[in-house]
């Protein structure tokens, strides 16, 4: 019987920074740092369906920004986001950074993440791979957490600051934001807001979680119905509600949008 409650425990890694441990139960497999907490979570045979919805939600970024051409993922975890834009697209230049290897390591021998010429993984702190680089990006996707919680560079303005920065004039920051204490998610508005100003806009997840969306172009012009219809093919392709998520975006940033209630465009 199985003693943990992620499950049978499969591999674990060390680093400086402690444990890294991989467990499976029910067809799914879990990253966790060392406690019951679930850093990452995959079917093990469906690996490009994200199983929690702060990770379908981040998805939507695929919508809002159809043409994107590459992605810089800061935090890689199991790699569900990798796994899930490599399936939606091929095509699409990613670079994931972790400042773990025992991290890298685990997503690579346990998880199913085959880096190749469009997928590059680097082990740097985010901060210091955002601030030593040079090259714009069209996505850039925060997912950054320790054992306890959320990193603190991902409330903070520097950091932002510089994110926005390695977006090219077309470019989405896209932010994953679970926080237990007010005072966090306080500060990590603040500080989207001074670097996006109205140019963000917000979709609360089931689970606790706000996903932020900062545009470095300006708020977009959506079609409604288009918006819902591409959702819709998405989530087809990985069997996850990614039309319902898209819905309740729409309703949550009508005001911001300018967009009534029941309008058409």
């Amino acid at each position: 019987m199985d003693t943990h409650p992620l499950g049978t425990l499969i591999a674990r890694l060390e680093d400086e920074q402690g444990p890294v441990t991989v467990y499976e139960r029910d067809g799914r497999r879990y990253l966790s740092f060392g406690n019951a907490v679930e850093q990452s979570c995959q079917r093990i045979a469906l690996p490009q369906q994200p199983v929690h919805v702060y990770i379908q939600a981040m998805l939507l970024g695929l919508v809002l920004s159809p043409d994107a051409p590459d992605a810089m993922l800061l935090g890689l975890g199991g790699g569900s986001l990798v796994h899930a834009l490599r399936h939606l697209r091929p095509r699409m230049r990613i670079d994931a950074v972790d400042q773990r290897q025992a991290v890298i390591d685990a997503a690579t021998r346990h998880f199913g993440l085959v880096p190749d010429r469009r997928l590059q993984l680097h082990r740097a702190s985010a901060e210091a791979f955002v601030g030593q680089g040079e090259r714009t990006h069209r996505l850039i996707m925060l997912d950054l957490y320790l054992a306890d919680g959320v990193h603190p560079a991902q409330t903070e303005l520097e950091f932002l600051a510089a994110c926005r920065q390695r977006l090219d004039d077309r470019g989405l920051l896209i932010a994953n934001h679970w926080c237990s204490e007010f005072r966090d998610s306080r500060r990590a508005h603040a500080a989207l807001t001074r670097v996006f100003g109205d140019s963000i806009l917000y979709l609360h997840v089931q689970g606790g979680n706000t996903i932020a969306f900062g545009f470095a172009g300006g708020l977009p012009v959506l079609q409604r119905e288009a918006f819902f219809q591409q959702a819709q093919d998405m989530g087809l392709q990985l069997q996850i509600p990614l039309q319902t998520l898209a819905r309740n975006f729409w309703r949550q940033n009508a005001e911001p949008l300018q967009l009534g209630r029941f309008r058409r465009r």
